[in-house]
């Protein structure tokens, strides 16, 4: 199908009109990705949703009637949600854990680039899981905490370091650059790291979430802190 055929359709929430605007304006520039409502709370979202034939809900957390996360819990309750992509000011790791353990597809800062926000949609709708680099680590620790607490025999023996599975065929850098990406650091950061041009490091990362088969660097990240290799197809 293509994005003519079927354009990304998006329901923007946020109390900001300047934000919405802008935000609005980022995504129409967008091919096949287009807004189909606005909302300026939660509130307001809530009873026009199931009106609107929606793909995803790109919504502000912080909001006065109704914020991202309750949004979210009011629509889970209702049977299936469109993808739902939390987009702040701030990068909060509560509010991100709470959004994600209600279904949420991301948590996203505005203060990314345009490009990227686009890209944090369309991985949304591809069945990603989309975290801003800045907190990505943030989220690394209460990720193990979940793989601990659900299997409490296996939490209490002590934990051997995280087990990378690398299929062959990667380069001693690819591995040294998936590590790196395991401790929660940015393109940027592990550019300065192996000193590489960022560019490069991009090049990496969208391979390795090409051979393991995955749709976004959180997703890659999960399943090799899982000690799981590439996907067979």
């Amino acid at each position: 199908m293509s994005s003519s055929d079927h354009p990304i359709r998006v329901f923007l929430v946020d109390d900001d009109p300047l934000v919405r605007e802008v935000l609005k304006s980022y995504l129409d520039s967008a091919e096949g990705i287009t807004v189909v409502e606005t909302a300026s709370d939660g509130s307001e979202a809530l009873e026009r949703i199931p009106e609107a034939d929606v793909d995803v809900v790109l919504s502000d957390v912080y909001m006065q009637h109704m914020g991202g996360a309750e949004l979210l819990r009011n629509l889970a309750k209702r049977g299936p949600v469109p993808s739902f992509l939390a987009i702040s000011s701030l990068d909060n790791d509560s509010a991100m854990l709470d959004i994600l353990e209600h279904g949420g597809r991301g948590y996203i800062l505005k203060s990314q680039p345009r490009e990227e926000i686009i890209l944090s949609v369309r991985q949304a709708v591809a069945g990603g899981t989309v975290i801003s680099p800045a907190a990505m680590n943030k989220l690394l620790p209460h990720l193990s905490g979940q793989q601990q607490q659900s299997n409490p025999a296996r939490a209490a023996r002590p934990q051997p370091q995280k087990r990378i599975v690398v299929p062959a065929g990667l380069s001693d850098t690819e591995r040294q650059v998936l590590e790196l990406l395991c401790d929660g650091l940015s393109n940027a950061d592990i550019a300065k790291r192996l000193s590489y041009a960022e560019s490069t490091v991009k090049k990496m990362v969208s391979k390795l979430i090409s051979v393991y088969g995955v749709s976004s660097r959180l997703d890659l990240v999960v399943t090799v802190l899982n000690g799981r290799g590439p996907q067979q197809h």
